[in-house]
């Protein structure tokens, strides 16, 4: 596995996003073809974060990137998951690239759908800016305040040894909250 092909996904992830920042009443629809670019992207990511973190303590993961029904989620992301978990119930790695593609917020989170009660850090407390941004538009998306152990990477990206070090981490810390 080639780590320098993950740094080009995620900065194409960016790119995509500082292209098509989130707009209010401007949803991109999934069958656009100015989505094609990101979707390709994702499934690449995907692909290679399977490559690379298929498993820790002989523990199987899988990937979930999103996807989208109708239209292009606002917070695009991906999920590194243990056995058991899902993305709307679960305890899991996420990388949830900001609305406005300056990077993404990397750490172990918990479900937003489905809070599990873990000590999380509240990055957002009102309308405050940040510098990576993952809230999407509804009560459902905000996503910044489920993080335990957030960490901001930049865009570009061109440095992925801390990167591939905080994923691990955190895949550690997700399987200690679940006791597998």
């Amino acid at each position: 596995m080639n780590s320098d092909n993950l740094l080009d996904y995620f900065n194409a992830v960016c790119e995509f996003r500082q292209l098509h920042p989130v707009l209010n009443c401007m949803p991109l629809r999934t069958n656009d073809p100015e989505i094609i670019s990101v979707k390709d992207a994702l499934n690449e990511l995907k692909e290679n974060l399977q490559q690379q973190y298929k498993e820790i303590n002989n523990i199987p993961f899988t990937v979930e990137v999103s996807r989208g029904i109708m239209n292009l989620p606002n917070v695009l992301y991906a999920c590194i998951l243990p056995p058991g978990q899902l993305v709307r119930n679960g305890i899991y790695t996420a990388i949830c690239f900001d609305i406005l593609g300056r990077g993404a917020l990397v750490g172990c989170v918990e479900s937003k759908v489905t809070s599990k009660g873990l000590k999380t850090v509240q990055r957002k407390k009102d309308s405050g800016l940040l510098s990576i941004d993952v809230d999407g538009g509804s009560e459902r998306t905000k996503y910044n305040n489920v993080f335990v152990n957030p960490e901001e990477f930049y865009y570009p990206m061109h440095d992925i040894a801390r990167f591939n070090q905080h994923i691990k981490e955190s895949m550690k810390l997700s399987l200690s909250f679940l006791e597998v």
